[in-house]
């Protein structure tokens, strides 16, 4: 399995002009077949929320027949990042999604926790219902986003469910850029999984600059990929699935829990 991931700089409210961006790094980087392309969060409009009604899809509409041509041109998958959405009320929730390499939607999910620091909850509602795994390549796989990487129990919930990978896709803030990378390798090293991490870079207009430093973590917590604070770049390495298994059974934490003494479970 070959992750790779699209670190670059979002504009603030221009869908056309950030997928022309998606679209120009397909064109330039050469992608093995089956590869899995890592989009970040909210990669269509930035974190323009006062006009994020408008700027919301309607039930992936639009964005995701983009993405499912990408995937069937290159024969790649795609984590495509998340993206205002709207489904059955007027709600506006930041959606992720993923399509495989014939350009079906193979997941779907809506973010449960909002970013109180960048005033998410003012102008969007959380996802109902929980982050799940999903099939990808023969293999279980997981999807969050930003904030939720805050929240070990449900990192836990994907890995005791098999999940491989777990994908976490952002627009984390340059100013916590030492949670990010090191809430990452935490739930690398806890779950004995693969975390990939994509971000984005840049300041918006409402003087938020992003971390960058989208990453790749393997289960024994060892940096495989990462990228700079403030370039465009491509990230990528192999990922060896069989490795799990190995560090698994060196340090076996999963037959070491004690369900019945954790107070809160």
């Amino acid at each position: 399995m070959k992750a790779v991931i699209f670190q670059f700089e979002v504009t603030e409210g221009d869908y056309e002009k950030n997928l022309n961006k998606v679209q120009s790094l397909f064109q330039e980087h050469a992608l093995e077949e089956d590869s899995i392309v890592v989009l970040p969060e909210m990669w269509t409009s930035g974190y323009d929320l006062k006009n994020i009604e408008k700027l919301a899809f309607h039930n992936l509409g639009g964005v995701k027949e983009e993405m499912a041509e990408l995937a069937a041109e290159y024969k790649v998958n795609i984590v495509a990042g998340s993206v205002p959405n709207i489904k059955e009320s007027s709600d506006v929730l930041n959606t992720a999604f993923v399509v495989d390499k014939k350009g079906e939607l193979v997941y779907e999910y809506s973010k449960i926790h909002l970013v109180p620091m960048l005033n998410e909850p003012e102008y969007l509602t959380g996802g109902g219902e929980s982050a799940d795994t999903f099939e990808l390549l023969g293999n279980k796989a997981g999807l969050v986003i930003c904030y939720d990487l805050r929240f070990p129990e449900l990192f836990r919930d994907l890995a005791l469910d098999d999940a491989k990978v777990v994908f976490v896709v952002a627009e984390w803030p340059a100013e916590r850029t030492e949670h990010w990378l090191t809430l990452l390798k935490a739930r690398a090293i806890e779950n004995q999984c693969y975390i990939v991490g994509s971000n984005t870079f840049g300041t918006q207009p409402n003087g938020t600059t992003f971390a960058g430093n989208s990453i790749i973590i393997n289960p024994f917590g060892e940096v495989l990929g990462q990228g700079s604070a403030d370039q465009e770049e491509v990230v990528e390495t192999n990922i060896d699935l069989d490795y799990i298994a190995q560090v698994r059974e060196d340090i076996p934490i999963f037959k070491s829990r004690r369900r019945d003494m954790y107070k809160f479970l």
